[in-house]
């Protein structure tokens, strides 16, 4: 059952996804994951249905189905409709994910869209880069299956998640075509991949750097910083402010919202990234940098620092301040 969505609202949803067009061409594929009895691109943990497609939901899109022990293979194909991961390596800065997706796009323009989890985190719709020969983008991209695109994870920005080895990849991903002002998603599948065998349910929180690190743990929800890092000039190497790298999740009751860092006789007035932190049952990461008018002094001493935050309930539109005092001496500078 196809999906349409205006232009305007979909602005909103990319919050975590992203989608683009790209040409179309016959599939060359060395067997589909989705064939009955797993085949050489992994052992297939979920449910399996015939070759192609898999199980259908009630929308008629295919069930959600996960394959341990991955290494590549044809994830869907349904006539033009094609989602192929080539291979999944690891660089010393970097996990790299080589696939191809195909769509048919009606006469119109092709619609690519994917949400990437790792590791049971939602990371930022832009935070990883998408390229082929010809093009750059922090977007998906299709190229059709004569044509792959390589999407690179860093991992300096996995390790500010708390992320030091990929154990799980979520695939979300839809297809379909753009036109008139439109997108119509026609179809959307979702896959999880591990490249080992499927470990045993885990934190995605790691053990906090500091216990003051940790700004919420209750029954609405966890909100942590995870790592944090200077934010320096680039002409000379100054500290000119603090970014936050944080994991939350909670019960949809509301968010936390970070306000000021105070360094001595320095507070922050300016925030840049991320406006606040998600209260949702999915773990999303959050990065935020801490800045005002004029610089920290230099010497300033970082390790008697403090946050002030506050917690927002959509309940009844309360709000909570806190304050955190923070030892932020001796930070990296990205």
């Amino acid at each position: 059952m196809r999906k349409i969505r205006c232009f305007f609202a979909l602005i909103l949803v990319l919050a975590m996804a992203a989608g683009c067009g790209g040409p179309e061409a016959e599939p060359e594929t060395d067997g589909s994951v989705y064939e009955e009895g797993g085949g050489a691109a992994g052992e297939e943990t979920g449910a399996a249905g015939e070759e192609g497609g898999g199980e259908t939901g009630d929308a008629g899109q295919p069930e959600p189905v996960e394959f341990e022990n991955f290494t590549s293979g044809v994830i869907y194909e349904e006539g033009d409709y094609l989602f192929q991961i080539d291979s999944i390596e690891e660089t010393p800065d970097a996990y790299v994910i080589t696939y191809r997706a195909a769509t048919d796009e009606q006469n119109y323009s092709g619609y690519y869209d994917m949400q990437l989890k790792v590791n049971g985190v939602i990371f930022h719709y832009d935070d990883f880069t998408f390229a082929d020969e010809d093009r750059t983008s922090n977007s998906m991209l299709g190229g059709g299956p004569d044509r792959p695109i390589q999407v690179t994870l860093p991992r300096t920005l996995l390790a500010h998640a708390g992320i030091q080895e990929i154990t799980s990849l979520e695939f979300d991903v839809a297809l379909g075509y753009s036109a008139q002002g439109s997108i119509y998603e026609e179809v959307m599948f979702q896959a999880t991949v591990y490249p080992g065998a499927k470990p045993a349910e885990a934190d995605p929180f790691p053990a906090p750097k500091q216990d003051s690190w940790v700004l919420l743990d209750n029954e609405d929800g966890k909100v942590q910083v995870v790592d944090a890092n200077y934010w320096v000039s680039a002409a000379d190497g100054h500290i000119m402010g603090v970014t936050l790298h944080i994991l939350s999740q909670g019960t949809n009751t509301g968010y936390l919202a970070l306000r000021n860092l105070t360094v001595g006789d320095w507070a922050s007035n300016k925030q840049m990234g991320d406006n606040n932190c998600l209260l949702m049952p999915e773990v999303h990461y959050s990065r935020i940098t801490l800045h005002g008018k004029e610089d920290p002094q230099e010497g300033a001493d970082f390790s008697q620092s403090t946050l002030a935050y506050y917690i927002s309930y959509y309940e009844d539109s309360s709000v909570e301040e806190f304050t955190s005092a923070m030892d932020l001496s001796g930070l990296a500078n990205e």
